[in-house]
Parts: C-alpha cells; structure tokens; sequence
C-alpha cells in the first residue's frame, strides 16, 4: 500500500526543540482512542460534478487532550504514537540508513490519501481517468489540540472529473490518513525522520477488509433522455433571451 501526502501550510515552532526520549511523560490521549470516518459515505452524483470528501477526526477517550505541540517534550504526545526509528540520509556514502531515536526535534500533522479504490487511474493514485483527486489546505496548525470527547470536521479534498463526464457506474475510495511528521537525531546526532498514522478511515490494506470500516463510496449516474432535452430547453431560452436582448447593429 502507498501512500501520497500533503504537507503545506504547516506550522512549526520558530526554534528547534531537541528533547531526549526520556523527557516529562505526558497524560495524553493513545492512538487506539483516536477515529476517523467519511461524513457523507455514500451518495449520487452528476457525472460532470466534483465530489468532496469530508472527515471527521474525533478524539473518544472521555479524560485525556490529543495534542500535538512541538514545544512541549516528545511534541505532548502518548508514547503509543511516537515512531521509535527514522530514516535518514549519510551524505558521505549516498545511502538512506535507518536508526533508534535519540530525541526528538519536531512534530506536524497533516493529511494523508492511501491509494486505494477506483476513483483514480490503477497506479496513479491520485491522477485519472477517471477522476483526479485535489488536497484542501491542511486543517491541523502547530500546536493543535483536540480535546476529550470532541471532533473536528474538515475538507479533505475533492475528486474532480479528469476529462469530461465520467461513465455510470460506482466509484469507491476508503483510505485517508491524519498524517504525523516526525523528525529527530539519532545517537550521533544525524538527522532522522519519520511518518506515523495516529488514525485511519481504515487500518487494512483490502477494500473487502475497509468495508466494514468507514468507506466513501459515489454513485455516477448518467441522466435521463428527458433530462437531456430539458437541459437543452433552457440552454435555447437563454440563448434566444440573450439575442432579444442584444442591441441592435446597424
């Protein structure tokens, strides 16, 4: 399974935060108490229309903040959520290794797509035909918090026709992601980085295992002949409304 992300309108602390693993431990929400669900899963839509998907992100455990503040040590966050190895890049021998955090430096989140359905082109991912899926702009700053028992609902972005009107028929997507960045030192203090999923619409990697989780689903429907003719109707009365009313040349 891959993955495409935004990463934009992010907000960071203005100085580098270096905090050891072994900093304040902080009473916050896990990632088992976090969900994230399709607001409007299933649909009918027109075949030239866009069709935005929206989330809900809600933090369920009924006493503890989901925080993310990279001011705060290990960003404020449960240590069920933090990655215990990144990746990172040795310069001297052109090699990507892998290694145990030391610290941590930095902590964003954002939005993230899982490929996954047909909505866009096999291995595309986000590019059709026959639709081409287009990111909103990131709705989590830095710090952001959620607090207990509450939800925020946001755009996630919108499917757009690729090419004209799209044939009839149902279009599935069930794999969007709240995105966290992580970035760090390691022993020797080399860069490291690093993604996590807090939360899923779905944690498995099969539409037949996402099915029973939340799952976005839009019917195409092609209108009727008699719908056709009637958008015909109206297109020659404003047409000939247009010429009435034109000024007359000479």
């Amino acid at each position: 399974m891959s993955f495409t992300f935004l990463n934009r309108n992010l907000v960071r602390a203005a100085a580098v935060i270096c905090t050891g693993l072994s900093g304040i431990a902080w009473a916050q929400a896990p990632a088992s108490s976090l969900s994230l669900i399709f607001l409007e899963p299933t649909g009918v839509v027109a075949p030239t229309g866009s069709i935005p998907v929206n989330l809900r992100f809600t933090n369920n455990d009924p006493g503890l903040d989901f925080v993310v503040d990279s001011a705060l040590p290990n960003g404020g966050l449960d240590a069920s959520i933090l990655p215990i190895e990144g990746q990172g890049y040795d310069t001297d021998t052109g090699t990507y290794f892998f290694a145990p955090y030391a610290s941590y430096t930095s902590f964003d989140l954002t939005i993230g797509f899982g490929c996954s359905g047909n909505f866009t082109a096999p291995g595309k991912c986000l590019d059709g035909p026959p639709y081409t899926f287009e990111f909103a702009s990131n709705p989590f700053s830095n710090p952001f918090t959620l607090a207990a028992g509450a939800h925020v609902d946001y755009l996630f972005g919108s499917f757009v026709p690729t090419s004209g009107p799209v044939a009839a028929g149902t279009y599935e997507f069930y794999r969007s992601v709240v995105w966290l960045n992580v970035t760090g030192l390691d022993a020797d203090g080399r860069d490291l980085s690093s993604v996590v999923f807090p939360s899923s619409t779905c944690r498995g990697d099969s539409a037949a295992v996402c099915a029973a989780d939340s799952y976005f689903t839009r019917v195409a429907a092609v209108p009727e002949p008699t719908t056709y003719a009637l958008m015909g109707l109206g297109l020659a009365l404003v047409g000939w409304q247009a010429r009435r009313r034109s000024p007359a040349r000479h």
